[in-house]
């Protein structure tokens, strides 16, 4: 077992979607606890990406009112949960690919709880929401961009070389595809004429 199917958190974010308010409510403090198991078993290049998502996510999965325990979208969430709480480190992984896919289908859920935020008019936790996405889809960049194994050189190194005395100046070799100097005087400049 390792990250829960992205197809299984994209279902419930669609549930999330259409959810009613209490229903919602409940569905919203679900996902938050998954993003906080995310946040601990992530990868160590995103890991502070999803942490600060996770953090920024608590505002917005306390809604205001009432919530139900039971709805469909809080069902899946939690098993998500449950399958990165319990999947032993070493079936976490999966590479790049399924950290993508899991971020991105996490994305789509916070997106699905911003919607539901704005319709029943909580600006706070919309404004929450909003922020852990953008914090998601940061992490998700980092996922597919290489990382680097060597420092870049900022310029190129020159080295000088002396010719041992002893043999005289090294000749230079000739250049091709100029036309030689004349050595009985000096060359025509730009804008003069011979």
């Amino acid at each position: 077992m390792g990250f829960p199917p992205p197809g299984r958190i994209r279902e419930a974010a669609a549930l999330l979607a259409r959810a009613g308010r209490t229903e919602g409510a409940g569905d919203v403090a679900a996902l938050g606890d998954l993003l906080t198991a995310t946040a601990a078993v992530s990868p160590a290049t995103v890991r502070a990406h999803v942490q600060a998502a996770a953090t920024r996510f608590e505002q917005a999965s306390r809604a205001p009112g009432a919530r139900t325990l039971d709805g469909t979208a809080r069902t899946r969430f939690k098993a998500a949960t449950r399958a990165l709480e319990h999947a032993p480190r070493t079936a976490r992984g999966g590479g790049a690919p399924a950290v993508l896919n899991l971020l991105l289908a996490l994305v789509e859920a916070i997106e699905a709880a911003t919607a539901w935020h704005r319709a029943q008019h909580h600006r706070a936790q919309t404004t929450a929401a909003a922020q852990a996405a953008v914090l998601l889809r940061e992490a998700a960049d980092l996922t597919t961009t290489p990382a680097r194994t060597t420092t870049p050189r900022t310029s190129p190194r020159t080295v000088r070389v002396t010719p041992a005395p002893e043999r005289g100046p090294v000749p230079l070799p000739p250049v091709t595809g100029v036309p030689p100097r004349s050595p009985t005087g000096p060359h025509p400049g730009p804008g003069r004429s011979r």
